[in-house]
């Protein structure tokens, strides 16, 4: 018995290629001149792919930045679970793959991150208090930020302020209270366990410094060291991926005792 296959005509190539965009990423398709995500779609979005952070989103603003065909707007949001607001952008632009129309597009994954982490602040400032340390305010870590303060990393000078959280220690400080600090923040950004935040900013770096009894000029701190977290890291494993671990090691107390001796080998050089 002869099997027959009929050649498929170009045409017909592109409507089932049509067909399978269209039933796999539907909600991202446009034309120019269709309407960017509406609050509610956008809402719907968050809610769902953050629900370890349990947020309920009201709706409070729109701002039309961009007229039609290509329409950017501006929606302010609030998250009324967690208590803070952000603002993100909805917009249907030129698409990125070869094909004709638009697509939709919005940031409000990140820009909530940046706000769920924004939020974290305080509990973080609270966490280094019980250490006798100092973080950062949200609004400190900015102007720091653009400070231009710098420190010598090698044979050139790198920012002092980068990215992220700054905890200020001083004298008394151990390594262990470092590593102490980086897993209750590790657990902070992971909201029952889940990585979603941390996935959303790219991950999120902690960076110690020290400062002499009675000095108040941040500018003027010691860089110490930095811990990095992201968002698919369990505890293990983020320990795994930071300075001071073995490759061989793989208990997590063994683990957490060598990155607080790493961090009592920086604290001393730093001194």
């Amino acid at each position: 018995m002869k099997t027959y296959v009929r050649q498929m005509r170009p045409w017909g190539i592109l409507a089932l290629l049509c067909t399978a965009l269209l039933s796999g990423c539907s909600s991202t398709l446009a034309t120019e001149g269709s309407d960017p995500y509406t609050p509610d779609d956008v809402i719907s979005m968050v809610e769902e792919e953050f629900a370890a952070c349990k947020p309920q989103l009201v709706w409070e603003e729109t701002e039309i930045e961009k007229e039609k065909p290509f329409e950017r707007r501006i929606y302010v949001l609030r998250d009324t679970a967690n208590d803070f607001t952000f603002s993100c952008n909805a917009v249907v632009r030129r698409p990125t793959l070869p094909r004709p129309g638009a697509e939709r597009d919005t940031n409000a994954f990140f820009q909530y991150a940046t706000g769920y982490a924004a939020h974290l602040n305080a509990a973080i400032g609270h966490v280094a208090e019980e250490y006798g340390f100092r973080a950062a305010t949200t609004e400190e870590a900015e102007a720091l930020i653009h400070s231009g303060a710098k420190r010598k990393h090698l044979d050139r000078e790198v920012s002092l302020f980068d990215e992220g959280d700054f905890i200020f220690v001083t004298d008394g400080a151990r390594g262990a209270d470092l590593a102490a600090v980086c897993k209750a923040l590790h657990a902070l950004y992971r909201p029952n366990g889940d990585g979603t935040v941390l996935s959303a900013l790219y991950g999120r770096k902690i960076t110690f410094y020290y400062l002499p009894p009675n000095e108040t000029d941040r500018t003027r701190a010691v860089f110490v060291a930095f811990f990095t977290l992201k968002g698919p890291n369990d505890w293990a494993a983020t320990l795994a991926d930071n300075p001071g671990s073995s490759s061989n090691e793989k208990d997590v107390a063994a683990l957490e005792q060598n990155l607080a001796r790493y961090f009592g080998s920086c604290l001393r050089n730093a001194r």
